[in-house]
């Protein structure tokens, strides 16, 4: 990289840098910044980095040092191409966007300069950019009758929702870990969203723990050294933990997680520390927790389906969300909202009767906030201008959250056809079936339970069959 105007023409006048750009101790000033930051030579190479930056690139250090800025334009984005040209320009710059690591991010460059206005390098600071305040960002949560404007899908708020959602803001501030338990669909993740994004200028990381097979959790969870063996990208993998440093880690539906995968979660969350993935290296990170489930965490710690260290770590600042038939306020505010919400570029306007709005008044909502919309999404799309008692048709029930046990539910022991007890084999056969079943069952077909259970779909038709083998078997006897 070569710098532009008449800087160039110059250099050979210019007085020496500052000697302390070349003291070792200046690294250390870097790295104790609390944004990235990057100290860059007069021809546009790259001479320092802290681990910060490294962070938001999902880069590491020995690929970043002595390389030029415009080379990472490529892997890490359209901000460094924008950086990359301020540099050749010698312009300080102020610029914004998303990386590659799917970072948004603030970055200003500074072009340094000798007493005599000589350039002799840059200095890079990038710092994740801050989220809007929570009287702009609120419309993404809940709707201002005032305004007069309404969005789908956002979250409306009642004063006792405010009420757990300071108290979980200032369990947060004050450095602990909240849980928040309720039916589905009362709204635990715009909760944990609103509370997380009041930290502002912190991350915010949703992890949707049903997805994190025991295969796949320390690389989602801890991520990959960059160049190491199990690198297939080359360039890593930013963890969740590593990425919701400084703010907030949101486990939602906490109680989807292995035993194996608690257990990993727990010896984090001890030490705050982590080793991604082909990296022997300890990482620190100063994160808080937000976890959720719907189902009953006591039940689950004494039968042994959840860790009770994980258990006492989690729920330091427990909040029950009440269910929606328990909330009449928040019924009339729902049906506002959502009514205005349908009636957008409506032809005609949607009008609910008496009738019907007793109704929706009356009705138990097993399915809480979820259940209300589909309600009112299925009366928009069969009633013309105006909704009549016979147009309210709840949503077949669907079955409660799944009870977890520790072996299947059968009254009694199994025993073989001669009415003998059954042997070891034939038990650990029989819970396969039944943990397979299970699962097939709740996730709608066997390759879905097969990602579930974290083991292939050949295993899961395999051993499917051999119930069905020996049932057969059984009738020819």
């Amino acid at each position: 990289m070569k710098f532009y105007g008449n800087d160039v023409t110059n250099l050979s006048h210019r007085r020496l840098r500052p000697a302390f750009i070349d003291d070792p101790q200046f690294g250390s000033f870097l790295e104790a910044l609390p944004d990235g930051a990057a100290l860059i030579e007069a021809d546009g190479r790259i001479k320092l980095v802290n681990g910060k930056l490294e962070l938001l690139l999902n880069l590491a250090r020995g690929d970043l040092v002595g390389s030029e800025l415009a080379k990472h334009a490529r892997t890490a984005g359209p901000v460094i191409q924008k950086l990359s040209t301020a540099l050749q320009q010698l312009k300080r710059t102020e610029v914004s966007g998303t990386l590659t690591s799917q970072r948004s991010v603030v970055a200003t460059l500074s072009i340094l300069r000798t007493a005599d206005g000589g350039a002799y390098g840059a200095l890079l600071i990038m710092r994740e950019a801050g989220r809007q305040s929570r009287t702009e960002g609120s419309e993404n949560f809940r709707f201002e009758t005032e305004t007069g404007s309404v969005t789908r899908g956002s979250f409306v708020r009642t004063h006792d929702i405010d009420v757990i959602v300071k108290r979980a803001e200032t369990a947060l501030d004050r450095g602990a870990n909240v849980l928040l338990t309720g039916e589905t669909g009362t709204g635990k993740s715009e909760i944990a969203r609103l509370v997380g994004s009041s930290r502002q200028g912190m991350p915010f990381v949703h992890v949707r723990c049903g997805l994190l097979s025991d295969a796949l959790f320390d690389a989602e969870m801890f991520g990959i050294e960059p160049g190491s063996a199990l690198d297939t990208s080359t360039r890593g993998k930013l963890g969740y933990v590593e990425a919701a440093d400084g703010g907030v880690l949101f486990l939602d539906q906490v109680t989807d997680l292995s035993i194996a995968a608690q257990s990993k979660l727990v010896a984090f969350l001890e030490t705050q520390t982590f080793s991604r993935l082909g990296s022997a290296q300890r990482r620190q990170v100063g994160i808080r927790i937000i976890a959720a489930t719907n189902e009953n965490l006591i039940d689950l710690v004494s039968t042994g389906s959840f860790r009770s260290d994980l258990y006492y770590r989690i729920a330091v600042m427990p909040f029950e969300l009440p269910p929606l038939r328990e909330q009449p306020n928040l019924i009339d505010a729902l049906i506002d909202h959502q009514l205005r919400s349908l009636n957008l570029g409506r032809k005609p306007q949607l009008r609910l009767s008496a009738e019907f709005l007793s109704r929706l008044r009356s009705h138990s909502y097993p399915g809480n906030v979820r259940e209300f919309a589909n309600i009112l999404e299925r009366v928009a799309a069969i009633a013309t201008d105006v909704a009549r008692a016979e147009h309210f048709i709840a949503p077949a029930p669907v079955a409660e959250p799944r009870a977890r046990v520790a072996k299947p539910a059968t009254s009694a022991a199994p025993h073989s056809a001669e009415g003998a007890p059954a042997s070891f084999k034939d038990l650990v056969q029989e819970f396969e079936t039944w943990v397979l079943e299970k699962s097939i069952t709740e996730n709608g077909s066997k390759r879905s339970a097969a990602k579930a259970l974290g083991i292939d779909i050949a295993t899961v038709i395999r051993k499917t069959r051999r119930k069905t083998m020996n049932v057969n078997t059984t009738k020819g006897e």
